[in-house]
C-alpha cells in the first residue's frame, strides 16, 4: 500500500516539476545484483542481472547527462554480474568497499539482513577492476554508524580503511560513503574528518540529484531496488522520487537506507 501511494505521488511529482536538468549529476546507489530469491532479500537491495542490465541499456540512452555508477559494501557478485555490463556500455562506476568485510571479518548477514551468505569481493579482483577505470572508494571499517562514534573510533573507520583499500590496490582512494547514509548518521565534524582524510568527495544515501553548487561531502544518490522496474527506474532518473525522504517517515523506516 505505502509503495503503491508513494508511486502516485511520484507520478504526479514527475508530472509537475522541471526534471532532467542536463546541469544535473545523477549518482545511482546499487548493492548487490545477483539472482538471490526475493525472500532472502528484506531490504530489497539485490537486484536481478536481468534487470540490471536492462537498466544500462536505458542509461546508455541519456549518456549526455553526468551520470556514475556506484555500488556500496563490497559484494563478489559485481565482479560477475556488473562489471562486464559496465565495461560494455564504458559507464563510470565507484565500489565502495567496506574493508572488514572484504577481509571475511564479519559475514555479509550484517550487511543484508539474510541468509543467502553474499561472498566479498577479493583484493584481486578490486585491483583488476581498479586497473580496468573502476574506482574504489571507502564505506569504512566495520559498516557502523558514524554518528554513534567517539573521534577515536571515526578515525579508524574513516582514515585506516583509506590506507588498508590503498595498500591493496597500489592506486590513491578519492572517495568514500557514509554507511547507511541518512541525514542523522553524519554531521559536519564526520564531514570534517572525511576531508582531512584526504577524500575528495563523499556519498551520502539521501535522494537528489547533485550541481555545482552541491557539497562535495554530503553528495546525493539515487537509491535503486530490487523491485524497481524500468517504468519506476526511468521515473527515478528523472527525479520523480527526489522528494521521498523529506519525509520522516520514510528516511526511518528500518533497512530502507543501507
Amino acid at each position: 500500500m505505502l509503495n503503491i501511494a508513494r508511486d502516485a505521488i511520484s507520478l504526479i511529482y514527475y508530472g509537475l516539476s522541471a526534471m532532467g536538468n542536463a546541469d544535473n549529476e545523477i549518482v545511482l546507489l546499487y548493492h548487490s545484483i545477483d539472482n538471490i530469491p526475493e525472500g532472502n532479500d528484506p531490504y530489497k537491495i539485490n537486484l536481478k542481472p536481468d534487470l540490471f542490465a536492462e537498466q544500462m541499456v536505458v542509461l546508455n540512452r541519456i549518456r549526455e547527462r553526468s551520470l556514475v555508477l556506484t555500488f556500496d559494501d563490497g559484494f563478489e557478485n559485481f565482479f560477475y554480474n556488473a562489471f562486464p555490463v559496465i565495461l560494455k556500455y564504458n559507464m563510470s562506476a565507484i565500489v565502495f568497499v567496506t574493508t572488514d568485510f572484504i577481509n571475511e571479518k564479519f559475514t555479509s548477514e550484517r550487511l543484508t539482513g539474510n541468509k543467502a551468505r553474499l561472498s566479498p569481493l577479493s583484493w584481486g579482483q578490486l585491483r583488476e577492476m581498479a586497473g580496468r577505470g573502476i574506482e574504489i572508494g571507502s564505506h569504512t571499517l566495520t559498516h557502523l554508524d558514524l554518528s554513534r562514534l567517539n573521534n577515536e573510533m571515526l578515525y579508524r573507520e574513516i582514515s585506516e580503511s583509506k590506507k588498508i583499500i590503498e595498500d591493496n590496490i597500489g592506486k590513491k582512494v578519492k572517495y568514500f560513503a557514509y554507511p547507511y547514509g541518512a541525514r542523522d548518521t553524519f554531521n559536519e565534524n564526520i564531514k570534517q574528518m572525511v576531508k582531512d582524510s584526504g577524500y575528495e568527495k563523499a556519498y551520502t544515501n539521501i535522494m537528489g540529484f547533485n550541481n555545482r553548487n552541491s557539497d562535495l561531502y554530503a553528495l546525493r544518490r539515487i537509491r535503486i531496488y530490487g523491485d524497481d522496474n524500468i517504468s519506476r527506474f526511468k521515473m527515478k532518473i528523472n527525479g520523480a522520487y527526489n522528494w521521498v525522504d523529506r519525509i520522516k517517515y520514510f528516511n526511518n523506516r528500518p533497512g530502507r537506507n543501507v
